[in-house]
This record gives structure tokens, sequence and C-alpha cells, in this order.
């Protein structure tokens, strides 16, 4: 009975929150990389900076790979309508003393379309966009209660027959509240296992573009706009119920607000819900060990926004 007014109360709270209106996106370098693109922080709403405990990590928050302990590999896709595609593949290795690192590639893009020419005539060629981002992260915990991250990203992108590729850095943190008590003193209260978390991305990042044809010659840089985040986590219900809240201002954009929740019932199933910036999302998870290896299959439902349709988002984990 508790179980089933819990859910029913989440449900609800998610639901009158998604009736708020979002606020503006795209038009600038690495837009896409709002979009989220591993299913587990996508079903609760892109709330993922004040944990980053698994493989996705390494897209909110580097300093969550500290808290990993097994060798993890992950495969993400996002079926998309209007012929886009987008993927995500990771590997995160844990080191000595309480750190980790991860290698990730990132890709996104659209399918062909036929090219024009200057009078508007097809052409005969057909032309595609797509951006991969290569990501290399490590993550340490210095002192009990404070673990520090960063990233190393490579971004290219390639557009009607020209390119551009830039370098930029991501930075996080992440505080562990309970370990700011007494050992075990937080072990059996009603809230536990408290953390915020903090990041600055895309230090430096921008495309360089260069074109030459026979009428024209010119040069145009696009800045990443740089992005800030702070989020906060903790679990409750015996460690039951996560409950996570991220706050996010880029430099182009206004404040967004994410929310979002991660049920856990029984047997490796969990049911998440949240809201990202005004867009429902929900989604679940199993987990199952198979020879020593476990299975975790993440699946997300983004829920329809500027008429681009719904989106489904499926997530492989292997943790070994």
């Amino acid at each position: 009975m508790k179980k089933t007014v819990l859910i029913s109360a989440l449900i609800s709270i998610v639901v009158c929150l998604n009736l708020t209106a979002a606020t503006e996106d795209g038009g600038y370098a690495g837009a896409f990389l709002k979009m989220a693109i591993e299913a587990r922080p996508a079903a609760m709403g892109g709330a993922y900076v004040g944990f980053s405990n698994d493989a996705a990590g390494q897209l909110y928050n580097p300093a969550g790979l500290q808290t990993i302990t097994t060798r993890i590999f992950s495969s993400s896709y996002r079926l998309m309508k209007l012929d886009r595609k987008m993927g995500f593949i990771s590997m995160v290795l844990p080191t000595r003393l309480q750190s980790a690192l991860g290698v990730s590639w990132l890709y996104a893009g659209y399918g062909d379309v036929e090219g024009r020419d200057k009078a508007g005539f097809l052409s005969g060629e057909m032309i595609s966009s797509n951006e991969h981002v290569f990501g290399v992260s490590f993550a340490k915990r210095f002192v009990p209660y404070l673990g520090l991250g960063v990233k190393l990203n490579f971004y290219l992108k390639k557009h009607a027959g020209i390119s551009a590729n830039s370098i930029g850095i991501d930075l996080g943190g992440l505080l562990h509240i309970d370990s700011l008590f007494p050992y075990g003193s937080m072990e059996y209260k009603a809230i536990n296992d408290i953390q915020v978390g903090g990041t600055i991305k895309h230090i430096a990042a921008k495309y360089p573009w260069e074109e030459e044809d026979v009428d024209l010659a010119a040069t145009r840089t696009d800045e990443f706009p740089m992005a800030f985040a702070l989020g906060a986590s903790f679990k409750t219900f015996k460690r039951k119920l996560l409950v996570a809240a991220d706050l996010e201002k880029n430099t182009k954009q206004s404040f967004l607000v994410r929310l979002g929740a991660e049920y856990f019932i029984d047997r490796g199933l969990r049911i998440r819900s949240g809201v990202n910036d005004g867009t429902l999302t929900a989604g679940a998870g199993f987990s199952f060990e198979l020879d020593r290896v476990m299975l975790v299959i993440n699946y997300a439902f983004v829920n329809e926004r500027v008429d681009e349709g719904s989106d489904h988002i499926f997530t492989l984990d292997l943790n070994f």
C-alpha cells in the first residue's frame, strides 16, 4: 500500500510540473549536447549532476566516476523522428585509490538530403551533417567527503563538405555530505547518501569554420556556450528511493530546472520519472547477473517537444 501511494504521488507531481513552459532551445554550437542519450538520466529528467555514479557521469559530472568500483561498458541509442540519429559508447575503468578513468564517443547526425545549386535546382549531390564528441575522463576522491573530475573533449563537426574541430574541457566536483558526519551516524536516518555536485562544461570549445570556393572565401568561429550546473541528490525509504534535482545555466540560455526520481522495486527492477525543463520523462531499468557479468538494461521515454515527436532511449550496460 505504501509503495502504491508513493508512486502515485511521484507521478502526480511530475504531471503537474510538466505543465510549465519550456525555455528556448538551439541555435548555437553544440546545442545537440543538451539532448539526453543515456536512458537512466534521461528517464530522471536529466537530474544527474548530484550523483552521476555510472558511465553516464562522463556526460553529466565526471567527478561521479570516482564512486565506480567495477568496469563498465555502456552503449546507448536514441530513436528519433525526422531521420535524426544519436548514439553513445563508453568504457569506465576503476583505478587505484578511489579513482577511475573513462573514455567515450558521442555521435549525432541526420541522413542524407538532396543538395541544390544557387538557382535552387537539384545538384545531384547528397548532403549530410554529423557531429562527434570523443572524451577522456578522470576522477578521484581526494578526501572522504570530496571527489573531483575532469573530462577532455575533442569535438568534430562535418556539414555539407566542410568540417571544424575543437578541444574543450569539462570540470566537476562531488561533495559527499554524509562523510562530513561521524562514521555511521547517518546510516539509519530517514534521509541519507546526500550528495551535492557542480560542473563547468565546454571550457574553450569552439568551431572555427573555413570555406573556400570560386565565389566565396569565409572564416567564422562558433563558440560553445559554457554551461554551469549545480545538483543535489539523496536517498530515503531505506535507500529504495533516489531523488535528484539540478539547476543549469549556460551563456546563451535562461536557467533550466531538472527534477527526477528512481524507485527500486525488487529483483533488480527500477522505475524512474522526471521533468526536464517542463518536459515529462519516464522509464525503467532491469539488472541481472549472467556468468559473473551484471547486465543492466535501461529504457527512457522523452515526451514530445516542439512538434518533434516523442523519443525512446535504450541503454545496455555490462558491469564486470
